[in-house]
C-alpha cells in the first residue's frame, strides 16, 4: 500500500518499502531504545530517567545501541510489510481491481493482517529479539555487557540457544505485529483519499493511523519485550508472562513506555507512509515496467 501512486510492480513495492524503513528508522530509533528500556525495567523509570542513565554512562551514542539489529533488517522487514500488503491486496481483487468478496474498507485490514504475520514471522521476531537483548544488556547491573556488538550478539544467542533463540516471544510477536499492521493500513485506507493525496497529508494520516495502534495494543508490545529480554527464561509462556506482569506490576505496567512508543510509531507510520509514495514516483521515471 503507497498513499500516492501505488505500484503494480512487485519490484517496485519491495525496493520504495526497503528504502523507506531505512530512512524512517535512523530518524526514530533513539524513541525506539527509551521505549524499550521503560518496558524492560520492573520499576517504574521515566522517560527523563532512562535519558539521563544512558546519557551519563554511553554519552549520546547509546542510545543508538541495538541500531544495527534495526537497521540490517529494515529494509527486509518494510519490503515484506509494504510487498505483503500489494499481495494480499492483489488477492482479494480480480484482473480489472474490483473487489472480489465486497469487503469494503475492511480489504485494508484483512491485507494488512497478512501482511503483519509475514512480517513477523520471517523479520520482526529476531530483529526485536536482538534489539531487546542488546538494549537489556546495557542495563544489566550484574556486571559489563555481555554483548560487544550485533554480530557478537547474534552468535552468542544462537551458540548459546540455537537458532531458536532469535525466535523468543514469537506469538506475541505475531499478535502485536499483525494487529498493528491491519489497524494502521485499514485506518488509513478509511481516512478519505483527498485526505492522504499529498505527502504532507499522507504523514499526518500516517501518524493518526499509527497512533491509533498503539493505545489499542500496547500492552501486548509489553508483553514482547518482556519475554524477548535476558529474564525470558522465567515465563512459560504468553499467558504466564501476562499473569506475572499483572500479579507484580498491576495493570498500569502493561502501558510502559507509551508516551515514547506513540511518538515514534506516529513518526515512523507518518514518514514511511509518505515518504514511500514518493519513492514509487522517483522510480518510475527511471525503472519502467507498465507495458
Amino acid at each position: 500500500m503507497a498513499p500516492v501512486n501505488k505500484p503494480k510492480h512487485k519490484g517496485k513495492a519491495l525496493l520504495a518499502g526497503a528504502t523507506a524503513g531505512i530512512f524512517e528508522i535512523c530518524c526514530t530509533y533513539p524513541i525506539e531504545y527509551t521505549k524499550t528500556a521503560m518496558q524492560l525495567s520492573t520499576e517504574n523509570l521515566s522517560t527523563k530517567q532512562v535519558i539521563q542513565s544512558t546519557y551519563q554512562s554511553s554519552g549520546a551514542m547509546g542510545f543508538y545501541r541495538g541500531l544495527p539489529s534495526m537497521v540490517y533488517f529494515a529494509a527486509p522487514k518494510a519490503a515484506i510489510r509494504f510487498s505483503g500488503f500489494e499481495a494480499c491486496s492483489g488477492l482479494l481483487t480480480d484482473g480489472n481491481g474490483n473487489d472480489i468478496y465486497n469487503l469494503g474498507k475492511a480489504k485494508g485490514f484483512i491485507a494488512g493482517l497478512g501482511a503483519g504475520t509475514l512480517e513477523a514471522i520471517f523479520v520482526t521476531t529476531p530483529q526485536e529479539t536482538i534489539k531487546v537483548r542488546l538494549i537489556n544488556d546495557a542495563f544489566r547491573t550484574d556486571g559489563p555487557p555481555k554483548y560487544k556488538s550485533f554480530f557478537h550478539g547474534v552468535k552468542t544467542i544462537v551458540g548459546e540457544q540455537g537458532f531458536v533463540g532469535v525466535y523468543k516471544g514469537l506469538v506475541p510477536t505475531i499478535i502485536k505485529v499483525s494487529t498493528a499492521q491491519a489497524t494502521r493500513f485499514g485506518v488509513f485506507n478509511f481516512i478519505p483519499a483527498e485526505n492522504r493525496n499529498t505527502p504532507l497529508k499522507a504523514a499526518g494520516s500516517g501518524a493518526f493511523a499509527g497512533g491509533v495502534s498503539v493505545l489499542l495494543f500496547q500492552g501486548i508490545d509489553v508483553v514482547k519485550s518482556r519475554m524477548q529480554g535476558l529474564d525470558a527464561n522465567k515465563y512459560r509462556s504468553t499467558g504466564h508472562c501476562i499473569s506475572e506482569i499483572l500479579k507484580n506490576e498491576g495493570p498500569l505496567a502493561f502501558y510502559k513506555g507509551v508516551g515514547p512508543r506513540l511518538t515514534r510509531v506516529c513518526c515512523e507510520v507518518g514518514i514511511t507512509m509518505s515518504i514511500y509514495g514518493e519513492i514509487v514516483k522517483v522510480l518510475d521515471k527511471f525503472w519502467k515496467t507498465d507495458p
